[in-house]
């Protein structure tokens, strides 16, 4: 997190009294755990509270505070959202909140970290996984959306002041901008204190690009005419893609009277559902290709898309194919999970 120092905590007997907080502070800011916000004029005071109390480590104190002052002489305007801004009644519970491993809560701890993993190594966001694996950042298991609030909110209260809490979970949505009780979900998150991410396609397998699925295992059950449901996938729009079912496809037991779209010319393999939910965002496409999207691709596509990402077989380049805005929703994800790290 970025962390700023009023000066006034680090002079005279209030610098005395805080001192034994400050220099762990400094200390996270050298460990790198967090990110040193401070003016270039505030740096003279910096150097005579660590003459004061430090003088052995004065000299690399010091550079360190230079160095991060100089990153802020430079930081574009409103280089300070989301800086924590430290006080002195606070200061003791805000060490507590920044020494401990900042939080991620997902809905599958396994499969959305896969995901996460893979489009980080994609977008260079790598030190979101840094952080995971440096015990920074611990990533925890909702059991879906229900359980995955209730758990940011109660992560949340644990925190004194900076709630270093994000919640990220799949939009459910069935077509573009469809607001669902999961967004609702997010914002009751939200007002506990908790950062929320709700995912702007249905779920998190809709952001693997095509060619991480035309290297699934042909010989995976039920993933026979692999090359046909591909060649189907790819005349979808970039919306209707987003929003498809890419695990169980236009498949399901239709309700009576739902009035949704169901074919079946009597021969096997012929019936496909698509629910009334969608409204008309699938009306353009042959009824040839939805036959053959019946089928998903399987609830095993988070673990290859991170093993392809891993042996070199995607690239980021790959992600354009999922629409125009797909990249910088995914950047402003990381720059959440980054926030409360």
């Amino acid at each position: 997190m970025r962390i700023e120092i009023p000066v006034d905590l680090l002079r005279d007997r209030q610098g005395d009294e805080n001192a034994e907080l400050i220099l762990k502070l400094i200390a996270f800011f050298r460990e790198a755990r967090h990110e040193w916000v401070i003016a270039p004029h505030d740096v003279g005071a910096v150097q005579a509270f660590l003459q004061r109390h430090v003088p052995t480590l004065a000299q690399v104190y010091l550079l360190l505070a230079q160095k991060a002052s100089m990153a802020q002489a430079w930081a574009p305007h409103g280089g300070t959202v989301g800086v924590v801004r430290m006080a002195g009644e606070t200061l003791a519970g805000d060490i507590r909140d920044l020494e401990r491993p900042a939080v991620l809560v997902v809905e599958n701890a396994i499969y959305d970290w896969q995901m996460i993993e893979a489009l980080a190594r994609l977008l260079g966001c790598e030190d979101v996984i840094d952080a995971k694996e440096g015990s920074r950042l611990g990533v925890y298991n909702g059991g879906g959306k229900d359980g995955a609030t209730r758990h940011a909110v109660d992560q949340a209260a644990t925190f004194s002041r900076t709630k270093r809490v994000v919640l990220v979970i799949d939009s459910d949505s069935f077509h573009p901008a469809e607001r669902t009780g999961n967004h609702e979900k997010a914002d009751a998150a939200a007002r506990e204190g908790v950062s929320s991410h709700v995912l702007s396609f249905r779920e998190m397998e809709n952001y693997i690009p095509n060619r991480v699925l035309a290297r699934q295992p042909k010989k995976t059950a039920g993933m026979s005419h692999m090359a046909k449901r591909l060649e189907s996938l790819k005349v979808l729009s970039p919306e209707q893609r987003a929003h498809f079912d890419m695990k169980h496809g236009f498949k399901g037991k239709p309700h009576k009277g739902a009035g949704q779209k169901v074919r079946n010319s009597g021969m096997t393999g012929t019936t496909y559902f698509v629910p009334p939910r969608h409204g008309d965002l699938y009306g353009d496409v042959a009824e040839p290709d939805l036959i053959v999207l019946q089928e998903g691709f399987g609830t095993d596509l988070p673990g290859l898309f991170l093993q392809e990402v891993m042996r070199g077989g995607v690239s980021e380049r790959d992600l354009d194919g999922l629409g125009p805005d797909a990249k910088q929703e995914l950047q402003s994800m990381f720059e959440k999970i980054r926030g409360v790290i």
